[in-house]
């Protein structure tokens, strides 16, 4: 069995799975697509309405936006001051900058938290304990302090007392202050953090919980800038047009809003499926038997599973931005497409309409498409058609190996 068995870096043991290199490729992937969406998201969802902007004027204002440094200026207006210090915050950067030191922390935390979850159960214990002491004693020694120090001057009394000498709650604030900080700053990064967790440390539920998060995001922002919302509470949230726009980008394929939803959904599919498959991958190995972790044919078969889940990731991913692209644009090729047949003038007055071009008028473009493509499977065998590309692929593969 020795002499069948592959040397220790080539195994599916679990500790060599996460140093080999196409491992490591999926996590990064993930990795770059959870930070391109949240980049994504502060440029579609992180701004104020113009109008919200101009009713305040120069005084600090704040309305519900994807972005983490308004609510903390105008937060820090309200309070007088921040617990940490702007640096952290990225509050002395503009633009992209003033998310570089939140994301440091948060890789920091992940670091910490995988090593918590890989370390023996002491440590884990101890490194608990000190969390949850430091928590508890920055909330309450300041507070005893201050009381029993008052209590031997001035005798016993309430903590809640008339005067500034007799009064403690004061020093109870700072953790709430801290908390509500922490919130501000959580509203960008909290789905960060729950992503590079899941994806270094192998959680599919915070995978699941970040995607769940941007969906939220999304679905609340939509409902907020809705026209009959926004007539009675108008919280300031700058909405997307309502219209998708004339498509001029990739070759006339899809109008620029159109491209930056794609974008979102896009960043969101490679960021679950990389993650996750990573996590799939490890599960598969971990229920192998011990023997078999060394045999050449399971560890063939596996790279073999890795490599055409890569292969797959970016040509799937590829297929479905451009059908979507395509769907969203189908209406255009009908018309354009019946106007070249019956060489009529009414194509144009009919691509000019306001009902295509608002948003729901691609929803039913799209859904056209589907229509169309679900008819064609009675007439194009589209599963012998995708069978021959896959044998066309495995062949070519298998005579460059």
């Amino acid at each position: 069995m020795a002499k069948n068995s592959v040397p220790e870096k080539q195994s599916l043991e679990i500790s060599s799975l996460r140093k080999r290199w196409k491992i490591i490729l999926l996590q990064l992937i993930s990795t770059v697509a959870l930070l391109a969406l949240m980049q994504r998201m502060i440029k579609l969802y992180g701004s104020c309405s113009d109008s919200f902007v101009e009713s305040y004027g120069d005084s600090m204002y704040w309305c519900p936006a994807y972005e983490h440094t308004r609510g903390l200026l105008w937060f820090q207006e309200q309070t007088g001051s921040l617990l940490l210090p702007d640096a952290v915050h990225g509050l002395d950067q503009t633009g992209n900058m003033a998310l570089a030191a939140p994301l440091l922390l948060c890789v920091i935390a992940t670091i910490i938290w995988i090593y918590t979850l890989t370390a023996k159960e002491n440590i884990r214990n101890n490194i608990r304990r000190l969390v949850f002491g430091g928590m508890l004693a920055w909330g309450l020694l300041p507070f005893v302090i201050s009381w029993v120090l008052a209590i031997s001057n001035f005798g016993f009394h309430l903590p809640w007392g008339p005067t500034d000498e007799l009064n403690h709650l004061e020093y109870l604030l700072d953790p709430l202050l801290f908390v509500i900080e922490l919130i501000f700053l959580g509203i960008v990064f909290a789905p960060v953090l729950s992503g590079l967790m899941g994806i270094w440390g192998l959680s599919r539920k915070l995978l699941t919980w970040t995607i769940g998060y941007y969906l939220t995001i999304i679905g609340i922002h939509a409902i907020l800038t809705f026209e009959g919302i926004t007539q009675s509470v108008d919280l300031g949230l700058s909405p997307l047009p309502a219209q998708i726009g004339e498509a001029t980008l990739l070759g006339g394929l899809v109008s620029p809003l159109s491209l930056s939803l794609l974008e979102v959904a896009i960043l969101l599919l490679v960021y679950l499926e990389s993650g996750s498959a990573v996590i799939s991958h490890m599960e598969y190995a971990s229920i192998l038997p011990g023997d078999t972790r060394r045999d050449p044919e399971y560890v063939r078969q596996f790279n073999n599973v890795v490599n055409g889940h890569i292969v797959h990731l970016i040509s799937v991913m590829a297929l479905v931005a451009l059908t979507t692209a395509i769907a969203l644009e189908f209406d255009d090729f009908l018309i354009s497409t019946v106007s070249a047949l019956s060489g009529g003038q009414w194509a144009g007055q009919v691509r000019e309409s306001l009902e295509l071009q608002l948003t729901y008028g691609k929803v039913i473009s799209a859904g056209l498409f589907l229509v169309v493509v679900a008819g064609m499977r009675f007439i194009l065998p589209w599963q012998r058609v995708t069978g021959i590309v896959e044998t066309a692929f495995l062949r070519f593969r298998t005579n460059e190996s």
